[in-house]
């Protein structure tokens, strides 16, 4: 894969290693957040503040994309650090002091933050390197998420052995503090570096406009599609399979370690079959990917032993990587504005549609696990084969958004 090479490049260094802190501290973050809603409001204040979280996202996405531009910049990403360095210090005393509904005010604030600043660092994060190591670096980034989930929630065990769960916004906040230094330093490395979007759009030609991208470029249409629908669908995971391991395997939380143990040490390996040419060719095997991965989500349906649920999990977590890196590496390669906005356009479909399945699935999958992991699994592996069949027949055509514009 040729990490450690990657590595050798100190601004790739610089910006991996604040990343790695900066997602670890998001985990302690999550962590401290919702044991903190729950001692203080219950289980409702849990569910609003997962709520909470999800709007900004949303919002921004929609209707803020020229405040996104703005801070398409290291220097103005790091501002945006710094400004959270005292917020989220500050959490363990909100809730005493402003109550729930000052404490979701507040996460609305930080949720616009990470609304606004994930674009930009995703659309900054291909130029530190040559097109031909643009995979790589985004799969080296993809490992830091990987690597977080996997020894994040541990971390955060080990901590709460010797400190209060309010600490961890503190650690949080400290990790704010390392990425806005990291951010100001490739600020003085690239005085000149900014997201390919930065400047201020014409609004009549020179704006990149999300529909014309996607009209001239419909396989990557199609990609973001199936990417939307499959963070749908792992809803119907994510709830059912303890409601699944608990009522119809009769099996304890033991079992359920083992298949969250399972899940991360598939999408590790996972993350270095990215590599692999054919798993990784776009858009033909993107497409059969998710196909299979809609496979493997029926599959539970018919396991009836925790050996089989964890084999399932982990064949599952093993493609997972290969799409997120395909779909990443896809879109880095996007020249000019248009890449800022297709990042943005990604990430607020996938929180559309995870605060949309939230909304709308946990009932039926309480009822029906075994029909919600069937049908999950039918239309996504439907949606796949389709995504690829329309791919064969609709090619990207060759010309440029601001040409398109014009004639629009």
């Amino acid at each position: 894969m040729g990490y450690l090479r990657l590595l050798r490049h100190r601004p790739v260094l610089v910006l991996w290693l604040a990343e790695t802190l900066s997602v670890f501290g998001d985990r302690f973050f999550t962590l401290a957040l919702t044991w903190t809603a729950w001692q203080q409001a219950g289980a409702v204040a849990m569910g609003l503040v997962v709520v909470a979280e999800y709007i900004p996202h949303v919002v921004v996405g929609v209707f803020g994309k020229r405040l996104i531009a703005r801070f398409a910049s290291y220097r103005a990403l790091a501002r945006v650090e710094f400004a959270q360095v005292a917020v989220v210090g500050s959490m363990p005393w909100l809730w005493d002091s402003i109550g729930l509904y000052g404490v979701l005010a507040v996460l609305l604030l930080l949720g616009g933050a990470d609304a606004i600043t994930n674009p930009s660092l995703s659309s900054l994060v291909p130029d530190l390197v040559p097109a031909d190591q643009v995979r790589p670096v985004v799969g080296l980034m993809n490992l830091t998420q990987q690597l977080t989930w996997v020894l994040g929630p541990g971390s955060a065990a080990v901590l709460l052995v010797w400190m209060p769960a309010e600490h961890l916004f503190l650690l949080d906040a400290a990790t704010f503090l390392v990425s806005g230094a990291a951010f100001t330093w490739l600020a003085n490395r690239f005085r000149h570096a900014t997201a390919p979007a930065a400047a201020p759009p014409d609004e009549d030609n020179g704006e990149a406009r999300a529909r014309t991208i996607l009209r001239l470029r419909p396989r990557l249409a199609y990609a973001l599609s199936l990417s939307a629908l499959g963070e749908f669908c792992a809803t119907v995971a994510t709830i059912g399979l303890p409601i699944w391991i608990t009522s119809r395997l009769h099996a304890g939380p033991a079992a359920y370690g083992m298949v969250l143990t399972a899940m991360g040490a598939g999408a590790l390996a996972g993350n270095l079959l990215s590599s692999l040419p054919k798993l990784s060719s776009f858009p033909t095997g993107y497409c059969l990917i998710w196909a299979a991965r809609g496979a493997l989500l029926s599959t539970y349906a018919v396991t009836d032993q925790v050996w089989q649920v964890v084999a399932v999990t982990v064949l599952a977590s093993l493609l997972t990587p290969v799409n997120s890196v395909t779909l990443t590496e896809r879109i880095s390669l996007l020249p000019g504005p248009e890449r800022l906005r297709i990042f943005s356009v990604e990430l607020t479909g996938l929180h559309v549609a995870g605060m949309s399945s939230m909304l709308v699935l946990p009932a039926f999958i309480a009822a029906a696990p075994a029909l919600a992991f069937t049908a999950a699994g039918a239309v996504l592996a439907g949606a796949g084969l389709l995504a690829w069949l329309l791919c064969s027949l609709r090619a990207d055509r060759p010309a440029s958004v601001e040409a398109a514009a014009v004639h629009a």
